[in-house]
């Protein structure tokens, strides 16, 4: 599937001007909570959340687990009570987290994750999913790898958007979320044209650049979709996980960079 032409319609019919394989502006924010161990802001232009991270701390004593950690995960909306599809996001969350963080090392502890939608214009479950990364380091919990996650949406002509917003996701035929691990290494400078708006140039120190793996975290599907749609999507979610590690990658080596200054 191509996926660089520009979207249905003349021109580019998506807001903004985006092409169909274009995310929107990242933006990054850590320690931005005083009395969480951990926490970061992730916005994606018109959707924004929250993440908070307290622990491994001892866990009560009716979720202890003698052998390793408990992952806790809430998740709350942008306004109003719970609902069921939030309870679901967190139990898509907890597993995600539950790949990435070696419990095994923290037997009788709990690790608490509180994800608050600030703004929901759409792709909001993969700006939370950025934003507990982003959190979990902040609070320097062990990870067995990072990991990014984009989402993408099958529009009623049968082409994928990357990043959708609100409109876009109210149209679809089908949206997807997927989750990628990924890992890079801070001592080598980053590459040359890092962004948030373009996967990372070859260069001769492209060991530096984030490499993203092959296997998938975690996956939501909602909509009606053929097979090829689905892999179509997630080799689309894969090449948007790429600039998005690589724009974590640089947000990361910027605050570590700007707290040694301090």
């Amino acid at each position: 599937m191509d996926v660089d032409k520009a979207g249905p319609g003349p021109g580019s019919a998506r807001s903004r001007g985006r092409l169909p394989a274009q995310l929107r502006t990242l933006v990054c924010e850590r320690a931005v909570l005083d009395r969480a161990d951990g926490s970061a802001k992730w916005t994606q232009e018109g959707s924004s959340v929250l993440a908070a991270v307290y622990g491994p701390r001892q866990a009560k004593l009716q979720k202890e687990d003698a052998e390793r950690a408990v992952v806790e995960v809430v998740f709350k909306p942008r306004a109003g009570l719970q609902g069921h599809e939030d309870r679901s996001l967190e139990l898509d969350i907890r597993g995600i987290l539950e790949g990435v963080i070696p419990l095994g090392m923290f037997p009788r502890t709990s690790v608490m994750v509180v994800l608050q939608v600030l703004q929901d214009d759409g792709a909001a479950l993969s700006c939370a999913l950025n934003a507990a990364a982003a959190a979990l380091v902040d609070a320097g919990v062990p990870l067995n790898s990072m990991f990014s996650s984009v989402s993408c949406a099958l529009t009623s002509d049968k082409r994928l958007v990357l990043d959708p917003d609100a409109s876009e996701e109210q149209a679809a035929a089908a949206r997807f979320c997927f989750t990628y691990p990924h890992h890079f290494d801070l001592t080598k400078p980053a590459p040359a044209g890092a962004s948030a708006a373009s996967a990372p140039a070859a260069t001769d120190d492209a060991a530096a650049a984030p490499v993203v793996g092959d296997s998938v975290l975690g996956s939501r599907c909602v909509g009606a979709f053929s097979t090829d749609d689905l892999l179509d999507a997630a080799a689309l979610c894969r090449r948007g996980c790429e600039r998005v590690a690589a724009f974590a990658r640089l947000s990361l080596a910027k605050s570590l960079q700007a707290a040694g200054g301090a």
